[in-house]
């Protein structure tokens, strides 16, 4: 479950019924971990939890956008930590009803509702010799679907190809539900990130066959 946490500095907010939050003192939130600028009382984070330290503040506003970007990120350490010959990355956004070009990936569900993004900033390719895999764990996404496939199906059952689709989230929008009714109480939720037209992501990796060479 996603927790949800505000520092205050005098007094929590009385939160009504309304919303799940976790309210801490300020002095308590000394050595907290933020992804973007200071820590700031009366603002609401994402408590993203890491496997090598405590875990890390994001802005409720900035979630989905900042989530997106580090999964795709991970996704990028994992297949290069497991030597991939060859990755291709494509971005797609959902297309409006009724929208021609329609395109269907594997993986994204349904049939078509996607339409493939030119030139975004999560798009790359990468072609090389490839090299030995190597553990990419701990995963900083453990339960992302795909990722800990990844990892098995490359280390354990020396697949050659391996491919990941992240899907955006749309959690934590400033208009949701959540986001409505914690300004409401009072609540920040952080500048509001301009979204990226992009809402899926498709990572195609390929890795050489290695054999062991035996004297």
């Amino acid at each position: 479950m996603t927790t949800l946490v505000a520092y205050y500095d005098t007094e929590p907010v009385d939160l009504k019924g309304k919303v799940e939050i976790q309210q801490v003192p300020m002095p308590k939130a000394v050595e907290a971990r933020v992804a973007d600028g200071a820590l700031r009382p009366g603002l609401v984070y994402v408590l993203v939890p890491s496997p090598v330290g405590p875990p890390l503040h994001v802005p409720f506003a900035t979630y989905d956008e900042w989530s997106l970007r580090d999964r795709y990120n991970e996704a990028l350490r994992i297949v290069n930590t497991l030597g991939a010959s060859h990755v291709d990355c494509q971005s797609f956004r959902e297309a409006k009803k009724g929208a021609r070009f329609k395109v269907g990936v594997k993986g994204f569900g349904g049939k078509g509702g996607i339409q493939k993004v030119q030139n975004s900033g999560f798009d790359y390719s990468h072609t090389g010799t490839g090299s030995p895999a190597r553990d990419p764990r701990p995963l900083q996404w453990p339960h992302e679907p795909g990722f800990a496939a990844a990892v098995e199906g490359v280390l354990d059952n020396k697949a050659t190809q391996v491919t990941i689709n992240i899907h955006s989230s749309q959690t934590f929008s400033a208009n949701g539900s959540t986001g409505k009714a914690l300004r409401k109480l009072g609540f920040e939720l952080g500048a509001n990130a301009e979204r990226s037209e992009v809402s899926n992501l498709h990572i195609t990796a390929q890795f050489p066959a290695f054999k062991k060479s035996w004297l």
